[in-house]
């Protein structure tokens, strides 16, 4: 697991599996439905599709009650090739950028020391998914997958044969905002409530700003995914929300037209990256 790697092991223990509901081997030997808590260190498994409050009672029962719902996030381990594919495409368009802008090569570095993962955008508020029951989805990976016209004939779907596979990160209130983006190295600054944009800036160390940065437009990918562009030229500046755990990217300016959406590009990897 990502965390536990992260932290210095070299295997991965499964402290808990929680089977809901139990799985008879001789009839079900393998799960419908596996969701790993890297956090918490244990694997939640069903015989069955299962929903996704179900999911959060049970992570609850098993270490992870109190957690931050903005913070927490689902990732659909199913679906992987597709952001893996996403990361690649950022990469490449940032290498050929690179060869008539060597600054970029900053934002190369910062994409590769980053963790991707397939996100799973919902709501993880457990009293929200509890309430509405549009919220409260099926666990099915959102995955693109190609059907054989003999499985098409039998009205079979792929997504209704395959295990899925999810991995849920439930963390505590980070207290913690990064910057990353059109700057020399990613920095991580601590919260600060009520910080405009111009405040987190003023704490990076003096000349981390590329010259090749926008010096009015920013985005803020905040911890569900939600991204906000922001003004903050003092000519157009506005009041901006950061919550805890946020991710300011510094967007490239004047960018040649074949590299017209890259920094659209650079956001929408970034609302996959593993907050940890």
């Amino acid at each position: 697991m990502n965390y536990l790697k992260k932290l210095g092991y070299t295997a991965v223990l499964t402290v808990c599996s929680v089977l809901a509901p139990p799985l008879v081997m001789a009839q079900s030997p393998v799960p419908v439905l596996t969701v790993e808590l890297p956090v918490q260190g244990i694997t939640l498994q069903y015989s069955q599709p299962t929903r996704l409050d179900q999911v959060l009672t049970d992570a609850n029962a098993n270490g992870a009650l109190g957690y931050f719902p903005l913070s927490a996030q689902l990732f659909d381990r199913n679906a992987q090739p597709q952001i893996a594919n996403v990361k690649q495409k950022v990469l490449d368009t940032l290498e050929r950028l690179a060869l008539q802008e060597p600054q970029v090569k900053s934002m190369i570095e910062q994409i590769e020391s980053f963790d991707y993962q397939a996100r799973y955008f919902v709501e993880l508020d457990q009293n929200a998914v509890m309430s509405q029951a549009d919220k409260n989805p099926l666990l099915v990976s959102k995955k693109i997958t190609v059907v054989s016209k003999q499985s098409a004939w039998k009205g079979i779907s792929a997504k209704s044969t395959e295990q899925q596979h999810f991995e849920l990160y439930l963390t505590d209130r980070p207290t913690s905002v990064y910057v990353v983006g059109a700057v020399k190295q990613a920095h991580t600054l601590p919260l600060v409530e009520h910080a405009q944009l111009d405040n987190y800036l003023t704490l990076l160390p003096k000349g981390q700003l590329l010259g090749i940065a926008d010096n009015s437009t920013a985005f803020v990918i905040q911890p569900d995914g939600q991204v906000n562009e922001i003004s903050y030229a003092y000519w157009n500046g506005k009041a901006a929300y950061f919550a805890p755990g946020a991710i300011i990217f510094i967007a490239f300016d004047s960018l040649p037209s074949e590299f017209s959406t890259l920094n659209q590009d650079i956001v929408e990897l970034l609302r996959h990256k593993v907050n940890l």
